[in-house]
């Protein structure tokens, strides 16, 4: 049996590890859901389709036909969610004829969206096939029937406390309205009513049920001519619809911001140029203003060491680098002026670790989580983050580590970007960024992130403010011994 077409298609066959999106915050600005799709990067073909849908969505007809969609589904999946939960029979019919009625608006809302990009026009093709077009007039006429014959059977309310009913019937006219309408033309005040409770208890269900065993047996009968239809199957589509929704008002979100978003050309060969790149995680710092920084790993230098002042920006860099090329990888527009990516297999990030050590030391457990890292990269097109790895030991020690760790990368034609505190990198053959420092402002960061072969200025001034030893601090103290 054919299956239906997904909006969300993968090619990938390796996933991107859940503790990527942790060291990069961007769970803290994406939901549960979102991560889980993100995740699973798509290929070249599935990234320009996905592409498409996130530039249909800029349409506000468009958007609203979409969202439309979901409600219809929404819907669908309310009825079957309360025929799971019906427990008598009258109950049962009358849901099932509800889910019934839900499950042709599905598939005729799925069919009319043919024209809202590739993947919805796979989608209406399914739901427009011979066989699902007869299921959905079959459907129709059966929730018909089943409702006429529940009328048939509807002898409308039971009981004056306003809560029994043989069957929902909203609109009826209970003992309690009537005598609510004169109360208050006398002029007494009435409490508010409560909603019917659609419920039926067994007793009731069964004695109407025998009371009218005809009808039953026709409901039933037409129950069974769907008793292999898989009425979830439109549903599938809802997590897939709030996916691009939610991606969707990420960047309502930050164009109010000023941040801009743009779709990147896919590379043909392996490199990340990217004009204006923003660290979205900020968000959820409440940050109003981001500075942007440009990226450029191409063939002749794939891979960067970034150094700088404490607080200038670096962790900041390496974020909106990583999630920017998540989001591309998963066909998502990224927040930059322009861009050229070259779909990478995967992205892998080594951040340092808050837990406790207690079976094992933290520089081994940051070799035995490198190690992984780059055994996991092989044989790939890899672009990998790391985060002042082997910061938590002697500068010595550390850079010896961190020389051996970049030999490997060197080997395995890794691309990335390395953070770290040790300048002795300015020895090596790779190219180094820094954290650059406004020199006529008082070393005062910029958080802009430049090419540069090596400064040890910025490491200078923080040890200089850490003694209190930098021209502020001494202006401070010359003017209170001068008092």
């Amino acid at each position: 049996m054919k299956m239906s077409p997904r909006l969300l298609n993968y090619s990938h066959t390796d996933s991107l590890p859940h503790e990527l999106f942790s060291d990069l915050q961007l769970d803290k600005v994406l939901s549960t859901q979102a991560i889980s799709v993100l995740q699973q990067p798509c290929g070249e073909r599935e990234i320009l389709r996905r592409a498409e849908l996130f530039g249909i969505l800029e349409n506000a007809e468009n958007l609203n036909r979409i969202e439309m969609a979901l409600s219809v589904l929404s819907a669908a999946e309310r009825s079957l969610y309360l025929l799971n939960g019906a427990k008598v029979p009258l109950d049962r019919y009358n849901r099932y004829a509800e889910v019934l009625v839900d499950y042709v608006n599905s598939c005729e809302y799925l069919i009319s969206m043919s024209d809202l990009g590739s993947l919805f026009a796979e989608v209406s093709e399914y739901f427009s096939s011979e066989d699902n077009q007869r299921m959905v007039a079959d459907a129709k006429k059966s929730a018909q029937r089943i409702k006429s014959l529940l009328t048939q059977m509807n002898v409308g309310l039971l009981s004056f406390s306003d809560k029994n009913w043989l069957t929902p019937n909203y609109e009826a006219i209970s003992e309690f309205d009537s005598i609510s309408e004169y109360a208050q033309k006398l002029g007494f005040s009435t409490p508010p009513k409560k909603l019917p409770d659609a419920k039926i208890n067994r007793s009731m269900s069964d004695a109407i049920c025998l009371l009218y065993e005809k009808e039953v047996d026709k409901i039933e009968a037409q129950l069974s001519e769907f008793s292999n239809v898989d009425f979830y199957e439109p549903l599938t589509y809802i997590p897939e619809i709030k996916f691009f929704l939610e991606i969707h008002n990420l960047l309502l979100r930050t164009c109010k911001m000023g941040i801009p978003h743009c779709t990147p050309t896919i590379a043909k060969e392996p490199q990340y140029i990217a004009k204006e790149l923003h660290d979205i995680s900020l968000l959820a710092k409440n940050c109003e203003h981001i500075v942007p920084n440009d990226a450029e790993f191409t063939k002749d230098e794939p891979f960067c060491f970034l150094l700088g002042a404490n607080g200038g920006g670096k962790t900041t860099y390496l974020r909106a680098i990583g999630i920017n090329l998540i989001l591309f990888l998963s066909g998502c527009p990224i927040f930059a002026k322009s861009a050229e990516i070259f779909p990478f297999d995967i992205v892998l990030s080594h951040f340092p670790k808050d837990e406790r050590f207690e079976s094992i030391g933290r520089l081994d457990e940051e070799q035995k989580r490198a190690g992984e890292m780059l055994k996991t990269a092989s044989d790939k097109t890899s672009f990998l983050l790391f985060n002042e790895t082997y910061s938590g030991t002697d500068d010595k020690r550390g850079f010896d580590l961190l020389k051996n760790t970049a030999e490997q990368i060197r080997q395995g034609r890794h691309w990335g970007l390395y953070v770290t505190h040790f300048h002795e990198v300015i020895s090596l053959d790779y190219t180094v960024l820094s954290a650059q420092i406004d020199p006529t402002d008082e070393n005062k960061r910029t958080f802009r992130i430049v090419r540069s072969k090596g400064s040890a200025s910025s490491y200078a001034s923080d040890i200089l403010k850490k003694y209190r030893l930098d021209k502020a601090s001494l202006a401070a103290r010359r003017d209170k011994y001068a008092n």
